[in-house]
């Protein structure tokens, strides 16, 4: 399985994502973790265009993507074809979503990939309750709660578990 790894918005989370896809047990025979070109510039306000054609050009069994990640990954798969057989989405930013009109987006994310949704219960970047509500309508996608409100998702031996539960499942 080749996996492919989508930090967040911040360079911290690089870290984090090197750590959990360490941390992994789901038999993956290669893992690469993409660092955002956004990092060197501004990644306060990113433009996210460079990084979906990037990923758009890549190929991956698995994802795991972290917060602006998601939102990567959900563009370069409905602009560029990429095509990975699952996706394990962590911290999904829903309002950011909501505010720029791609719910549709999302939906169509959810009937195209099966997908793993990780949520903080009042994650401050959209809280579980009106993500899962989303997620629901789509029977190949899976939304667990976590505790928490503060997007940071540093529990890993509460995270890793579910995605190799979810994993192995399949």
């Amino acid at each position: 399985m080749n996996l492919l790894g989508l930090p967040g918005r911040e360079p911290s989370t690089l870290a984090q994502m090197e750590a959990l896809l360490a941390r992994l047990e789901i038999g993956q025979t290669e893992t690469v973790i993409r660092h955002h070109g956004f990092w060197a510039t501004d990644w306060s306000h990113p433009d996210v265009s460079p990084e979906v054609e990037a990923v758009g050009r890549l190929s991956a069994d698995l994802i795991v993507a972290k917060s602006i990640g998601t939102l990567v990954a959900m563009l370069a798969i409905a602009r560029h074809g990429f095509a990975p057989t699952a996706c394990v989405f962590i911290a999904t930013p829903l309002n950011r979503l909501v505010a720029e009109d791609r719910i549709a987006l999302l939906d169509a994310h959810c009937d195209a990939i099966p997908t793993l949704f990780i949520q903080q219960t009042d994650d401050f970047n959209g809280a579980f309750a009106p993500l899962e509500a989303i997620v629901a309508r789509h029977p190949r996608c899976t939304a667990v709660e976590i505790p928490g409100g503060d997007h940071l998702y540093e529990d890993l031996e509460l995270i890793a578990p579910l995605i190799e539960a979810w994993v192995n499942e399949a």
